[in-house]
């Protein structure tokens, strides 16, 4: 052809002769077409060479005996480097192909991969379409893997998302598809695959959805499992039943396209309801085990969990977390057994859930007799390291196999008054609040609080008594505190955080910056814990007290994860270990000083009963309203420790159950078995704090008088100093003396004195008052009588003196008059003359 064509002819149309017409070969647009093809081919041979290339050869060495292996167990460390346990992140049961129905194979391959029996592991086929439609898209809409390359995927971690990871993938495909024949790779696959809330592979997700084994799975069952791969946390059944509703139907109009189902069946099926069972626990796991088996998964990711083989450094301390799980289930057995206890025991629910499997064994079981749940009652508790928030020891439950639902981290129930040290450290927080600040404890309008009703007087179930009083006179913040006063609280709350009847935002901000990230209701109910909190921010929250008003920036449980090579694939920032600051350091330290002594003299008072060890520490009882649930917060200066005691569905636990009667001895018990190994120490004031001395019988500043008559053992009386220390902040103002403590008996001149100081004086003592205005006190120095003291005389108290760096006392100026003084005892004073004056004329 080329060597006849050598010449050109003209052609000739109805215009006449065009001129002559090139062949085709020796046109521009074929020169140039050449030129591109060639360039192309050479590109494409150039990124043969540079990229596919070694990602071939890559691929060639991976093992694929590494597909037969599935997760390995990890190791789970506590804080001291130690075994806990060795648990498999992933909640996985291996089955055989044959124990997989037919029905989910068809299911799976008309959503996943209808041509996977004719593939070589690549659907190019599907590759083209879905590359098609993604153009067509603008965006990725269409995936192109195939059942093998998702394989491929999981097994070696292939989790890039580019375009070599997915050249890759399809070559390890290849070779699993010449290794394995295709019911090898369907059970290798439905074995491994993730389908949702923890469970991975065909057993594991029939058994937590459906109850029952894979091989006894009806067909919607089978393409309810199967419409779950794509997204399974997001279609999962048990959360979303409409999502899964229409992934199934859809799922089976596959069924029918690909010709494995009937139309008239397919459609009988899409009418049926979605009805599940639920989900059955892995008896090696406890709550702990299982929030760490969650934290890995969301900090690696769902694929790269499901290889396993992990060490997984944790925060836990193995005995303390042995001592609070005893404690639990010690205390609240105890509580079972009182008289009259009315509720499900855990021991009967023993008795009903051993009947129920009794019958499913037998085949007797109706179709509406579902897994009984516990109805016992629960409890939970959290101590958490006060320097940095790492998770000492968790409680979610009493039982994990009969509740995975871990109260400790989800559960939210109303705090009761063990909310109410918030109201006052934002109080103190204010000019003009502190904790001498007096109070009115008096009867309140519920109206005003609306707690349990509209009408009435609010009740004084704070006080944790059975018969509450009002004083009807004035106490102190401090007081009100200590002795969990409703009525007092309210009103403090409504001076300082309510206004127009609603809460201000500054304290919803401040409760946020403590750590307590619910958001708070709108009324006054919310100053006795009418908002419902969570159990692991209420701790965050009060590890604000022993620290002066720093808390821990997050609570965390994993320190450090490391892979089977040994290679770090998690470690805790620094940015996480620092403290934060959540509230001023006076008003800090003066709410722990009233929670002090509410733990040792207030509502927590009988924890001296349970043995709680003499150690400072603090804290705060919680009831809320009808006894509904139970709380007890404190801490030491080491940790904090939080516990939680109701049902899962509220109730009252019986009437007059307060949280010192049944969840204070758990937190006793759990805060002495912390102090192994961290001694706690005094937590003590600001250094910008000023300390004043307090009569503790007029809550007003103390005078020398405040003793009190006190019977010892042996029967004498003795005059004991009845004061305590308070910090306030600088330049507040709080000068009124004791009028209580007069010193009755004493000379007339010094009882006028003291009442001249103390402001307290009748007309006719204050007439002469004005010449004992600059008499200092005088203090005894040394004791009174040597030796035997057959009068029993008072004791003088001590105090520090001033002075010199030799021991001399520091001598002050006295005043005194003209005419006073000895002139042979008075200095003389000698100048040194002055020099000659020279005059010069």
């Amino acid at each position: 052809m080329f060597g006849k064509d050598l010449e050109p002819k003209p052609q000739t149309n109805w215009r006449g002769e065009s001129g002559l017409k090139l062949p085709f070969y020796r046109r521009v647009w074929f020169s140039a077409l050449m030129a591109l093809i060639i360039l192309a081919s050479v590109a494409v041979l150039g990124i043969y060479a540079v990229v596919v290339a070694p990602l071939r050869e890559k691929a060639e060495q991976y093992d694929l005996e590494e597909i037969r292996k599935l997760e390995a167990a990890s190791i789970i460390y506590d804080r001291n480097g130690e075994e806990l346990s060795r648990i498999y992140v992933l909640n996985r049961t291996p089955v055989p192909i044959k124990e997989v129905p037919q029905d989910f194979i068809n299911a799976l391959t008309a959503q996943e991969d209808s041509r996977f029996f004719q593939h070589d592991g690549v659907d190019y086929i599907g590759l083209v379409r879905a590359v098609y439609l993604n153009f067509k898209a603008g965006e990725v809409t269409q995936g192109a893997s195939t059942i093998t390359q998702q394989l491929a995927r999981q097994t070696f971690g292939l989790m890039e998302k580019s375009y070599k990871r997915k050249i890759m993938e399809a070559f390890v495909a290849q070779r699993i598809e010449r290794k394995f024949t295709k019911s090898e790779i369907l059970e290798l696959y439905l074995n491994r695959i993730f389908f949702g809330k923890n469970f991975y592979g065909i057993q594991a997700a029939a058994q937590g959805y459906f109850g029952k084994d894979a091989k006894d799975l009806a067909i919607e069952e089978c393409a309810t499992i199967a419409g779950l791969i794509k997204s399974p946390n997001n279609i999962e059944p048990i959360r979303h039943p409409e999502r899964a509703i229409k992934e199934r139907n859809y799922v089976l109009e596959r069924m029918v396209i690909e010709g494995s189902l009937q139309r008239d069946e397919a459609e009988r099926l899409k009418l049926k309801p979605m009805v599940t069972t639920p989900q059955s626990s892995d008896p090696r796991l406890s709550y702990v085990f299982d929030e760490v088996r969650q934290e890995v998964v969301s900090l690696v990711g769902e694929e790269r969990a499901s290889i396993g083989g992990f060490q997984i450094y944790t925060s836990i301390d193995k005995d303390l977390q042995k001592a609070a799980e005893t404690a639990m289930k010690k205390r609240l057995a105890e509580v079972e057994a009182r008289n009259g206890y009315a509720h499900q025991t855990y021991t009967q629910f023993r008795g009903i859930l051993g009947e129920w499997f009794k019958k499913k064994n037998q085949g007797t079981l109706s179709q509406d007799e579902k897994r009984p749940m516990p109805e016992y009652l629960q409890g939970a508790a959290i101590v958490m390291d006060n320097s940095d928030g790492s998770i000492l020891a968790m409680v979610g439950g009493r039982d994990f196999i009969d509740s995975q639902y871990n109260r400790a981290t989800d559960g939210v129930r109303p705090v009761g008054t063990a909310f109410t040290p918030f109201v006052y450290a934002a109080a103190f927080s204010k000019p003009g609040y502190f904790p001498m600040t007096p109070l009115a404890d008096e009867p309140l309008d519920n109206r005003r609080v609306m707690i349990g009703g509209l009408t009435g007087i609010l009740g004084e179930w704070g006080m944790e008594v059975d018969d509450p009083k009002w004083s009807r006179n004035p106490i102190s913040a401090r007081e009100a505190l200590v002795g969990s006063h409703n009525s007092a609280t309210v009103r403090l709350g409504e001076r300082v955080a309510l206004e127009g009847g609603r809460i201000r935002q500054d304290f919803r901000d401040f409760t946020k910056r403590a750590g307590i990230s619910t958001e708070l209701r709108e009324f006054p109910s919310t100053f006795l814990g009418a908002t419902e909190s969570k159990l692991d921010e209420m701790c965050l929250a009060y590890s604000c007290f022993p620290t002066l008003g720093k808390r821990p920036a997050k609570q965390h449980l994993i320190q450090r994860i490391t892979d089977f090579r040994g290679k770090t694939v998690f470690q805790l920032d620094e940015k996480t270990l620092q403290p934060v600051r959540a509230m001023d350091e006076i008003a800090a330290y003066q709410t722990h000083t009233c929670l002090s002594e509410a733990l040792h003299r207030g509502t927590g008072s009988p924890s001296i009963e349970y043995g709680l060890g003499d150690f400072p520490a603090g804290g705060k009882t919680g009831t809320h309203y009808e006894s509904k649930d139970l709380w007890f917060l404190g801490y030491t200066s080491a940790v904090t420790c939080g516990v939680w005691v109701g049902f899962d569905k509220q109730k009252t636990i019986y009437p007059g159950a307060f949280s010192n009667k049944i969840v204070l001895p758990i937190w006793t018990d759990i805060i002495n078995a912390s102090t192994k190994g961290r001694a706690p120490q005094d937590i003590n004031p600001p250094e910008s704090a000023e300390r004043i001395e307090i009569c503790r019988v007029s809550g007003l500043r103390a005078t020398d008088f405040c003793y009190d008559k006190v019977k010892g053992p042996d029967g004498v009386e003795r005059s004991v100093r009845s004061t305590y220390s308070e910090y306030l902040r600088p330049g507040t103002s709080f000068n009124t003396t004791c009028p209580v403590h007069t010193g009755e008996g004493l000379p007339a001149d010094l009882q006028a004195f003291h009442q001249a100081i103390t402001q307290t004086a009748d007309s006719a003592l204050l007439a002469q008052a004005g010449k004992f205005a600059n008499i200092e006190a005088v203090h005894l120095q040394d004791p009174i009588i040597l030796g035997a003291d057959p009068y029993n005389a008072e004791k003088p108290i001590l105090r520090a003196r001033p002075v010199n760096d030799d021991g001399t006392p520091i001598l002050r100026a006295v005043p005194v008059g003209v005419d006073e003084g000895d002139a042979d005892e008075q200095p003389v004073i000698k100048l040194k003359p002055p020099p000659a004056m020279k005059i010069e004329l």
